[in-house]
C-alpha cells in the first residue's frame, strides 16, 4: 500500500498539490500573458504623462493630472468588478474569460495610434478591464474546481505567474524605453501588448474547462447580497479599505517621487533603474509565495496572521519610501521596495479566506461585489493623496511626497491594528 506521505513524490501528486488541473493551467497561462500585456507600461504611466506634457519636475498639474487618474482607475474597477462578478455568475466562467479578451485590444490600439493624455484615459477602461472584471471569475474558477486545503496554494501560483510577468514585462520595457524614449518606448510595448493578450485568448480557448455558473442571481440587489456576507467577511473588507488608501494616496506618485531621487545619484539609465526597483518587489513576492503558500495551506493552520501582515506592510511601504529614500538615496529606495514586495505576504491566504467565507450559491457576484465596494471606498484616496502633496509642498516646499505618504502609512496601520484587534482570538476559517 501507497504511503500517503510519497503522494506528491509522483507528478500526479505534486499537480493536485498545486492545485493544478486544466482548467487552473489555462488561467495560469492567461494570468502570465495578460499581465505582461498591461505591466509592459502601465507603471511608467505616470512618468509617461508627464513626458508627454513635456514637464521637467511632477508640477501642480501633473501631481493633480496623476490624482485624477487614480481617482479613475479606482472608479472603473468598481464598475468592472461589479460587472465581471454579475457576468461570469450569470453566464459561465469560461465564456466570460474568452470575452473579456477582447477589450484590452481596443485600449491597446487607442495608446499605439494617439500618444496623448486623453487616449491615456479613453484606454483605461478597456486595458485594464481584464483583471477587474475577470478577477471574481479566476477565483470562482478556483473555488469551484480545487477543494479548500488547495485553494491557498492555487492562489499563490497565481500570484507567483503574475510577478514573473511583471518581472519579464519590466526587462523587456526598460530597454525600449531606453532606447526610444518614454513616448515611442510606451507605443512599442504596447505593439508587444497586443500580441500577448491574442496568444492568451488562443490559450483559454482551446484548454479551459471550468464553465461554472452561480446558482442564484442576486446582484441587481447588491444591499441584499451584501447582509448576506459572514461578519468575518465584512471585517476583513473593512481592513482591505484602509490598507487600499494607503496604496491609493501614495502608489499614483511613487514613481513621480523616486524619479528626482534616482537622477541626484544616476548620470544616466533613470528608466532602467525604476525597472530594476519593480524587478526587487516582484522577487520579494515571488520569495514569499514559495514560502508562504505551502505553510498557509496546511489543515488546521491559520491564515489569519499572513493576512494581517500583508496590511503592516501596505502601511510600512510608503514610510520606508520617506525614510530610507530620503537618507540612503537609491540603495534606500531598494531598501524601500523590498518592503513593497513584503506586502504581498498574506495576499494569496487573503484570496483564500474570501474564497471560503462568500455564499456558495452566489459566489462570482458575492466577489465581484466585495471588490466593487472596496474599490468605491477608496476612490479618493489618490485625489486626497495630490492634495496632501500640494499642501505640503505649500507649507514648506520639498515636503509634500512626505506629507501625502507618512500619512497614508497612518492610515494603512489603522487598518492592520483594526485587523488584528478582530481577529487576533480565535481559530482561522478552515
Amino acid at each position: 500500500m501507497t504511503e500517503p506521505q510519497h503522494a506528491a513524490t509522483t507528478p500526479a501528486g505534486w499537480r493536485t498539490w498545486l492545485g493544478l488541473n486544466a482548467s487552473t493551467v489555462a488561467l495560469l497561462g492567461a494570468i502570465l500573458l495578460v499581465t505582461a500585456s498591461t505591466e509592459l507600461w502601465s507603471p511608467l504611466i505616470p512618468d509617461y504623462l508627464k513626458a508627454l506634457k513635456a514637464a521637467r519636475a511632477a508640477d501642480a498639474a501633473t501631481i493633480l493630472l496623476v490624482g485624477a487618474y487614480g481617482l479613475y482607475r479606482d472608479g472603473l474597477e468598481a464598475i468592472n468588478y461589479f460587472a465581471g462578478g454579475a457576468i461570469a455568475g450569470r453566464f459561465n466562467t469560461r465564456r466570460a474569460l474568452l470575452a473579456f479578451n477582447v477589450l484590452p485590444l481596443v485600449g491597446f490600439a487607442l495608446l499605439f495610434i494617439w500618444p496623448s493624455p486623453i487616449a491615456v484615459f479613453l484606454a483605461i477602461p478597456f486595458i485594464f478591464v481584464w483583471d477587474s472584471i475577470a478577477g471574481p471569475a479566476t477565483i470562482t474558477v478556483v473555488g469551484e474546481s480545487l477543494p479548500s486545503d488547495r485553494r491557498t496554494m492555487a492562489f499563490s501560483l497565481q500570484s507567483i505567474f503574475r510577478r514573473i510577468s511583471r518581472i519579464v514585462a519590466y526587462c523587456i520595457s526598460a530597454p525600449l524605453i531606453y532606447a526610444l524614449g518614454r513616448v515611442d518606448g510606451v507605443r512599442a510595448d504596447v505593439a508587444i501588448a497586443v500580441a500577448l493578450v491574442l496568444i492568451a485568448a488562443a490559450i483559454q480557448l482551446r484548454y479551459m474547462r471550468t464553465a461554472s455558473r452561480d446558482a442564484t442571481i442576486q446582484i441587481h440587489r447588491p444591499g441584499e447580497l451584501l447582509r448576506r456576507f459572514d461578519p468575518d467577511l465584512r471585517r476583513l473588507l473593512a481592513a482591505d479599505v484602509f490598507a487600499r488608501w494607503a496604496e491609493g494616496m501614495a502608489g499614483p506618485f511613487i514613481i513621480l517621487y523616486c524619479t528626482p531621487l534616482l537622477s541626484e545619484s544616476l548620470a544616466t539609465g533613470t528608466a532602467l533603474y525604476q525597472s530594476v526597483l519593480l524587478n526587487i518587489q516582484a522577487g520579494v513576492n515571488i520569495v514569499l509565495y514559495l514560502l508562504i503558500g505551502p505553510l498557509a495551506s496546511r489543515a488546521g493552520l491559520a491564515k489569519k496572521p499572513y493576512i494581517g501582515l500583508t496590511f503592516v506592510f501596505f502601511a510600512l511601504f510608503p514610510i520606508s519610501l520617506i525614510v530610507f529614500g530620503r537618507t540612503l538615496g537609491s540603495i534606500g529606495l531598494m531598501l524601500a521596495f523590498v518592503v513593497g514586495g513584503l506586502r504581498e505576504i498574506g495576499e494569496p491566504a487573503r484570496k483564500a479566506m474570501i474564497s471560503d467565507l462568500v455564499p456558495a450559491d452566489v459566489r462570482s457576484q458575492a466577489i465581484g461585489l466585495y471588490w466593487s465596494v472596496r474599490s468605491v471606498a477608496v476612490m479618493a484616496a489618490s485625489p486626497v493623496g495630490a492634495g496632501l502633496w500640494l499642501l505640503g509642498e505649500a507649507v514648506r516646499p520639498g515636503s509634500g511626497p512626505a506629507f501625502a505618504f507618512l500619512t497614508a502609512g497612518a492610515l494603512g496601520l489603522a487598518g492592520a491594528i483594526g485587523f488584528y484587534r478582530y481577529f487576533g482570538r480565535g481559530p482561522a476559517p478552515a
